[in-house]
């Protein structure tokens, strides 16, 4: 896989972004509560449908599951614990931490399944849906003890698991392994009409990703901002890359998996920084920042990681 495949992989999910962010300053396309239902639509719906119907479907045979996930979970939890020891030095204040720690981790699952998609068809969207769901529940785990134990949100360890258990596209990912599972699949009938709502959810959420972007001050948290994004879209990635070498995982469910700890920050920590007491002004630097950076980063990142892993 050389850089041009990349780029080209890249286009569709950078226009469309691109396309969100020009629509939400039309007149017709303002109001924060089109944007809001879209947001619901895509994430609440239309996304756990295609997480669902990739897994219910996908052969699992061929992926070694437990050492992706461990090649996976390993440096997302080494990042963490590294920014919680740290964290007087990458932020000013605990709101702004719980920034760092989600800018740290959390991915745009949007752009990951897009970018999975088309570098690698249909093989590459099975195996991200089952990267997604080991690193959906990973990601959400950890932010949520970061809001729990700095005592910036609710102190209720059953919320914390209700969130969690609750989190859609866990829900979307247990259903997909259920049916898979059990060997009922994806009937013909029921993919007459799930396969069109799967197919929605990628553009319609990309749209939402660029409509969410918010213009921010550099002089702002300038020092969270560089070091969150550093880690998320360098440490992250390299960390990850020597795990599935490591690992010895093969090459597409690695590559579709560097993907996936390569990309940046998701829309949705903005939310859960504004409901439970974090730095949600950080954040939505964050997403913004580490979006831009990303079509950067990104080619550099594959193109390393197609020499080491093969």
């Amino acid at each position: 896989m050389s850089l041009v495949p990349i780029l080209l992989a890249l286009l569709p999910v950078t226009v469309l972004i691109a396309v969100g962010l020009g629509l939400r300053r039309l007149p017709g396309f303002r109001s924060p509560e089109f944007w809001s239902g879209a947001e619901k639509l895509a994430y609440y719906c239309l996304l756990p449908v295609l997480l669902f119907t990739s897994v219910a479907e996908v052969d699992v045979a061929h992926v070694p599951l437990a050492r992706l996930a461990a090649a996976l979970v390993v440096p997302t939890v080494i990042v963490s614990v590294g920014i919680v020891v740290a964290r007087r030095v990458v932020a000013d204040d605990l709101p702004a931490f719980t920034s760092v720690l989600q800018g740290g981790i959390r991915f745009n699952t949007y752009i990951g399944l897009s970018l999975a998609g088309s570098l690698f068809g249909s093989e590459g969207s099975a195996v991200a849906a089952i990267v997604a769901a080991i690193l959906v529940p990973t990601v959400n785990v950890i932010s949520s003890l970061g809001f729990e134990f700095l005592r910036t949100g609710p102190s209720s360890l059953l919320a914390l698991l209700r969130a969690i258990v609750t989190n859609p596209l866990v829900l979307g990912c247990v259903a997909g392994v259920v049916a898979n599972v059990s060997g009922l699949g994806l009937p013909s009938v029921a993919a007459t009409v799930l396969d069109p709502l799967a197919a929605a959810s990628l553009p319609i959420g990309l749209l939402c990703v660029g409509a969410g972007l918010q213009t921010f001050s550099g002089r702002d948290h300038a020092r969270a901002i560089v070091v969150s994004t550093l880690i998320k879209l360098v440490v992250l990635p390299g960390l990850s890359l020597a795990a599935l070498s490591a690992f010895d995982i093969p090459a597409v469910p690695a590559l579709v998996g560097l993907i996936f700890q390569s990309i940046a920050t998701a829309s949705s920590g903005y939310v859960m920084a504004r409901q439970l007491g974090g730095d949600a002004k950080l954040m939505a630097a964050l997403i913004a920042g580490q979006t831009v950076a990303m079509l950067v980063t990104l080619p550099v990142v594959l193109v390393i990681g197609q020499f080491v892993l093969g």
